[in-house]
């Protein structure tokens, strides 16, 4: 069982809490009591804008970030009760070795990336590539101003950079220009017709997989709706000087894509517990006996149930998840909570000030 990577960008809200942990806790200690062999696993998202954004707010190195949130995050965590088998993190150096080994895989089979020269929006101020997150600007389909260069946290639309209306740097608040660079696309367009059969009737390979039916209808509809639209190649390298280096000649100044080494966290953090407990890591990810399950939020829908799944059968040799749950947004006085915006109420926060109240980790589990 995995949870979502939480970015180590600052404190978690009671959002997440209500999303992609406390049902996970839940539903583990259900199957711990019925003596089934588990393991449960997260850890610290620590790559990508999100970070080096958070960084240059507060004045500080993004090792000096991912540090602090590392820490509180895990630490309240652990005081509200969430049972992880283990907690791991992306800047380890386990993580980068298990997701450089998968890129290297991909490309060395010839025909899951392809490479492509085009024009990237650029901060001549600040004399820098933007990634998507360094970019906001009007999203093209529910019209809201501030949405950001890969997805729009109003609608939940899945963007690129150049579908923006009026985008601004979030670095000098200035509008960009267009510059060419090269990055490597993971081939997704390859993958179209067995995911749709997969989603659509749990079957693979010729064999009944999962049952659908248990899936919730927002999963499969948001899922199916993103496959008929046509899926296309995805950029999974970015220029930034924060994050996994891309392992091929030629490829200086560029890393991985926070969303293609972030899922790989979860098989990295399974190595790591394996490793401290005597376990066969591969016997929870590739046994056919082993079941694989992912607790997200409704905004990692696509990357969970079309992304994540399309890289581990390209890799060969891994289970796909059998459900997905992806929960609903929790709102907070007519809004989403959001961390990026900083909207909600933040689950350290909560336990300050309720400090001296008694069971108030389960009063809040409950509630």
């Amino acid at each position: 069982m995995t949870s979502a990577l939480p970015y180590a960008n600052g404190p978690l809200h009671l959002g997440h809490l209500a999303g992609a942990y406390l049902p996970a806790d839940i539903y583990v200690r259900y199957l711990r009591a019925l003596g089934q062999d588990v393991v449960w696993v997260c850890g610290s998202d620590e790559h990508g804008a999100a970070i080096t954004i958070r960084a240059k707010k507060e004045g500080i190195s993004p090792k000096d970030i991912i540090d602090k949130y590392h820490r509180l995050n895990k630490q309240t965590f652990e005081q509200l009760g969430i049972s992880f088998d283990y907690y791991h993190r992306t800047s380890a150096p386990l993580h980068h070795e298990t997701s450089q080994e998968f890129f290297l895989n991909l490309y060395e089979q010839g025909d899951q990336f392809e490479t492509r020269t085009q024009q990237q929006y650029y901060d001549a101020e600040y004399d820098q590539f933007l990634a998507d997150r360094y970019i906001k600007g009007t999203c093209p389909k529910c019209k809201q101003p501030e949405a950001y260069g890969d997805q729009c946290e109003n609608c939940g639309s899945d963007l690129s950079p150049l579908e923006l209306i009026d985008p601004i740097s979030t670095l000098s608040g200035q509008a960009p220009e267009l510059r060419e660079t090269t990055h490597w696309y993971f081939r997704l367009d390859r993958h179209g017709d067995w995911l749709e059969k997969w989603i659509e009737t749990g079957e693979l390979d010729g064999k009944a997989h999962h049952d659908p039916k248990t899936w919730k209808k927002h999963v499969i509809g948001q899922c199916l709706s993103w496959i008929k639209e046509g899926l296309q190649p995805r950029a999974i390298t970015r220029d930034l000087d924060w994050g996994i280096r891309v392992p091929l000649a030629g490829a200086e100044g560029k890393v991985l894509y926070v969303w293609f080494d972030a899922p790989i966290g979860y098989i990295s953090s399974t190595k790591q517990w394996a490793q401290e407990n005597g376990k066969d890591w591969e016997l929870y990810w590739k046994d056919p006996n082993t079941k694989l399950i992912h607790f997200i939020g409704k905004d990692n829908i696509v990357f969970h149930c079309i992304i994540f799944p399309a890289m581990l059968k390209a890799h060969g040799g891994y289970n796909l998840p059998v459900n997905v749950p992806a929960n609903q947004f929790l709102n907070f006085e007519g809004q989403k909570f959001s961390k990026s915006r900083g909207w909600g109420i933040e689950q350290h926060e909560y336990l300050e000030i309720f400090r001296d109240f008694p069971n108030k980790e389960d009063a809040l589990r409950w509630a």
